[in-house]
Order: C-alpha cells, then structure tokens, then sequence
C-alpha cells in the first residue's frame, strides 16, 4: 500500500490573519526572549521552536534550527522536563494554534510569554518556509540544495519585506539608475523588475546558488542582465565602466565594506552614482544599545549580517560624498545616493 504524501501547512492570507496579530501582541517579549538579560534560557527556547517544526514539517527550518540545537547540545531524546514541556507546548501551538494551551506552568510568567512569542514566530517561519520553499528541490549541475535552499529563503524574506512596505524604498533607490549600471550583491535578482528602461544591468554576486534563482527571474520578466560570480571587493571591470553603482542591503555582510566601496567608486565613471539601501545603527541611543548589544548574535545566525555597522562614515572614509541621504525608522533604514 503506498503511503500518502506528507501535508506541510503554508503560508495563507488566512493563516496570516490568525497569527500576525497575536505575533503583534507578543513582539516585546519577542525582542526580551533574544535580547534581554534572564531571558529563557536559549536551550528551552530552541526546543520549544523543535516543537512547532515537528508538526508542520518545514524542510528549512528543521535543517537550520537542527544544526543550532547540535551546537547548543540540545538532543530530542535527552530533554530536560523544562525543555521536554516547551517541545511539547511548541506541539500544542503548532495544532491548536496561538489561542490553545497554555505555556508550561513550569516556566515563570516571563518567560511563558517568551516562549509563546518564540513559538509564534517559528510557527510563521514554517508556514513560509512550507509556502516559498520547494522540499528538496532537485539543484542545479554544480550546485548543492542546502544552497539553494538558503538562497531561496532570502528571496522569501526579501519578498516579505516588500509586501510590508520596503518595495517604495528599493524602488526610489533603484529606479534612480541610468545608463550602463552594476549592482554588487545582486543576488536572487529581487531588483530586476524595477529599473528603468534603457538600463543595461550587469550583477555580481558569491553565490551561485542566488545567481541561478537571478537568472530564472531575469528570464520571467524578459530583462537581460550580465550575472557574474565574484566578490565585492575584488570587481572584475575595468575603471570607469558604470553609470551607476547599486547596493540594497549589501555593505551590511561583505567583508570588507571598505574596500568593496573603493572598488565601487573605481568603476564608477566621472559623474556616475552610487546608491545604496541599507539598514544601519540607529540614532537613538537606547535603540543603538540594543544594536550592539545583538549586533554578535545576529552575526552567527545571519551569516555575517551586521546590525550595528554606520554606513555614512565608511562612505566617507572610502572617498565618495554623499548628495542625497533620507533616513526612516530613526536612521534604522537609509536610501544614500554618493558621488
């Protein structure tokens, strides 16, 4: 007899309903579960975020937070009763959704209602992970799943951020771009569909995996883009060969933010421009606080994503001048356009 094909729930309108809202509500123990001293303890955290994964089965995530609870030494079969409670309360929001059973009493108030926050956040992971993520896509020659898997995350999150309202400030920074134009760290091509007519665009990227998702979008929209494999800080184009330099969220994770801002400026022809959107440390004092003080964290679990990093100074520092700046969210997101 044949067994039936797993069922793994996906991202709705519906589903975002039911759980957005309740995420709202539970953002400030969200941010106090990763952030704050006392929070829960990170080993309970994890399994409780197992646990919503057990039920709805996303591929991604089960790969992503199965390495991390190895590193923190979390074993399913060797769970404290604190951590076994929070897999099976992860269990219990998984099916019954972020109304059902309670937190497990044996947690103190605060950290029930980080553990509820956490849960509710995997539980939205999953679904969108389950909605944008093909299991165990087949790669291409060359390429390995798990990095096309990454990759395809990125263009989930990216496409998320859109929905929420990012899309008006890429396209400000990108429908800016004249002429032949380069964007660094192109990726899965998220940018495409927004530059102008007339625009010839050349990207380069380290990513294979993201270069080959830029090329099928490219394809889809019948935009011709040069990809090229290569790194930021070493470009592979004569001085002078660009009208336009372009970056959303990139300087936040390339090694060397100097050096790939002097490589920009080199290429760039006389009267050219560069423009970049990035997050960057904020203005506020309380909010840069908490920057640096997850600014490590994020580092391990994002790739290299600095949270902290003040893109105006290594601007400056690389030579360029800024012409145009709008910062939004307290300095928290800047659109710079440089010369």
């Amino acid at each position: 007899m044949q067994s039936e094909p797993l069922v793994r729930p996906k991202l709705t309108s519906r589903a975002l309903r039911r759980w957005m809202l309740p995420l709202a509500r539970h953002a400030p123990s969200l941010a106090s579960a990763y952030l704050l001293p006392g929070r829960v303890p990170p080993r309970t955290r994890e399994a409780a975020m197992l646990g919503v994964t057990s039920i709805n089965r996303c591929e991604a995530c089960q790969a992503v937070h199965g390495r991390w609870a190895k590193e923190m030494g979390l074993r399913l079969d060797a769970l404290s009763p604190e951590e076994a409670a929070a897999f099976a309360f992860g269990q219990r929001v998984a099916v019954s959704g972020p109304h059902g059973m309670p937190p497990p009493v044996e947690l103190r108030g605060r950290h029930r209602r980080e553990l509820m926050a956490v849960s509710i956040l995997m539980e939205l992971a999953n679904l969108a992970g389950n909605r944008f993520l093909a299991p165990r896509s087949a790669a291409a020659p060359g390429l390995q799943v798990g990095d096309l898997r990454t990759a395809r995350m990125l263009d989930a999150g990216m496409r998320a951020a859109d929905r929420l309202g990012l899309r008006h400030a890429r396209s400000r920074v990108v429908g800016g771009a004249r002429g032949d134009t380069l964007e660094i760290g192109i990726g899965t091509g998220s940018n495409l569909g927004i530059y102008p007519a007339g625009t010839v665009v050349h990207g380069i990227d380290v990513s294979p995996a993201a270069l080959s998702l830029a090329a099928g979008r490219a394809g889809r929209i019948a935009r011709h883009v040069t990809l090229v494999e290569g790194d930021a800080a070493a470009l592979p184009f004569d001085d002078a060969s660009f009208d336009t330099v372009v970056a959303t969220f990139v300087l936040c994770s390339v090694g060397d933010v100097g050096e790939s801002l002097r490589e920009a400026r080199r290429v760039l022809r006389p009267g050219g421009t560069i423009r970049l959107l990035e997050h960057a440390r904020a203005r506020h004092r309380a909010i840069s606080a908490l920057q640096d003080r997850s600014a490590p964290t994020w580092a391990r679990v994002s790739g290299g994503c600095r949270l902290d990093h003040d893109v105006l100074r290594a601007i400056r520092e690389a030579g360029l001048v800024v012409i145009e700046e709008r910062q939004r969210a307290g300095g928290l997101l800047v659109e710079i356009v440089a010369a």
